[in-house]
């Protein structure tokens, strides 16, 4: 992602053009920093108030769309968290849409839940000591303490009483016992 210029970096382009990036046959030569520019030019323009609605949930799509460059290890709960962060800003400003797998919020609520890492029962266990833990339990309890965070965006939005709502309620519940 070259500037006009020769300098590297993001190219000074519309956004159409900046969609075309993540599918493009160039997508691949990037590199996870150009990709965390992009995303983060996404999130800042996705965040503008003054712009349309339309254009706005186009920007955090782009957002969505450059995380897999930012992180090239594939799935890793970062991402997960990223992408957690941004649709959960997506359907509080916006509201959710089935329709929109941007903006789809029970699909949001099953992905934080299946990659939370961890039964909530032994998080409950290890949660009362976690400061004596091995460092990477500490960081496995922290993840998902980050996960869940990024949800509070839509909490009002969980008004159902259906069995997924119901243990992620319990995981938002023992969140603040975490790391």
């Amino acid at each position: 992602m070259s500037h006009d210029d020769g300098r590297g970096g993001l190219p000074r382009t519309s956004l159409e053009d900046l969609e075309r990036i993540p599918v493009g046959p160039d997508a691949g030569s990037y590199s996870s920093e150009d990709w965390e520019q992009l995303r983060d030019l996404a999130v800042g323009h996705m965040q503008r108030g003054d712009l349309p609605t339309g254009t706005r949930i186009r920007w955090g799509r782009l957002a969505l769309a450059a995380l897999p460059g930012k992180y090239p290890e594939g799935r890793s709960q970062r991402l997960v968290i990223e992408s957690a962060r941004v649709r959960a800003y997506l359907i509080r400003e916006f509201g959710p849409d089935a329709t929109d797998p941007a903006r789809d919020l029970p699909a949001l609520r099953a992905d934080v839940l299946r990659n939370l890492g961890m039964p909530r029962e032994t998080a409950e266990r290890l949660a009362d000591g976690w400061q004596s833990l091995p460092r990477e339990q500490m960081l496995r309890l922290r993840l998902a303490k980050n996960l869940l965070s990024a949800l509070h965006p839509v909490l009002p939005l969980l008004e159902d009483e259906g069995a997924v709502t119901g243990d992620l309620r319990a995981w938002l519940e023992l969140a603040p016992r975490l790391p």
